[in-house]
């Protein structure tokens, strides 16, 4: 899709003006909007400060200092999958699993190519992508930027909670310079749910979020993939069992 002009917009500031480029900054967003939503998937930005800068990991802190703000991208999961889930992970919720964070990076190759189509630098990063299991590193955070980016809120069981779909969502970021209008970080909380805390079959999720146990947690999924040869740390009990705030 060609970028809209001054003239298609109905704008008569010169390029340079400070409301041309805050209405160019808006055209893009609304593009890459629909890029997102093309693909099923939610859509938010955060900008980056100094706090969230400083826990990227080494191979992208380089580049990542030209990069202002970063562009989160959400991916409901299949609740009839997930639906299949009993005490375990099963053969389909890792294949759905996979398939949505393909899903993920493919539209995030979309958007970026979309912001530098339009002239800006765009960096995205994978889903899932493990760079260390003992301690688990990736790149950055997903789930701190799309809490960031207004897509919910940090949850007991330590996860992204969307107020529609709950922790049953998939997370990619994109990191840009592009000057976008940041959203709105969410005010919400899990509140008296207790959903997740019933369905950990190790008890590492309490009332209070910063009271997880990770040990624990990477243990479970640790057991569940050597049990079961799945090939990968996956377990889906507690994202099941989180119903958001419909």
């Amino acid at each position: 899709m060609k970028p809209a002009s001054a003239a298609e917009v109905g704008l008569t500031y010169s390029y340079f003006s400070p409301n041309f480029q805050f209405m160019n900054q808006t055209i893009i967003k609304n593009s890459i909007r629909k890029i997102a939503e093309d693909h099923g998937a939610l859509l938010g930005v955060c900008r980056i400060d100094d706090d969230l800068r400083r826990v990227f990991h080494f191979e992208i802190q380089k580049i990542a200092e030209k990069m202002t703000h970063a562009i989160s991208i959400g991916m409901p999961l299949s609740k009839s999958v997930m639906d299949t889930l009993i005490d375990h992970p099963n053969m389909l919720y890792k294949a759905h699993y996979r398939q949505v964070n393909a899903v993920l990076d493919d539209t995030a190759l979309a958007i970026s190519s979309e912001i530098e189509r339009n002239g800006h630098r765009a960096l995205p990063i994978p889903a899932s992508m493990v760079l260390k299991r003992h301690p688990m590193i990736g790149h950055l955070s997903h789930r701190e930027v799309a809490f960031r980016a207004g897509l919910g809120w940090w949850g007991k069981n330590n996860l992204l909670v969307n107020r529609k779909y709950g922790s049953k969502i998939r997370l990619v970021t994109v990191l840009t310079d592009s000057e976008l209008e940041p959203d709105e970080i969410s005010t919400e909380n899990c509140g008296d749910c207790r959903a997740c805390l019933k369905a950990c079959p190790v008890g590492a999720i309490s009332d209070d979020k910063d009271l997880f146990s990770l040990e624990a947690c990477s243990a479970q999924v640790q057991k569940f993939a050597r049990e079961n040869d799945y090939g990968m740390y996956i377990c889906g009990l507690c994202l099941k069992a989180c119903p958001g705030k419909k």
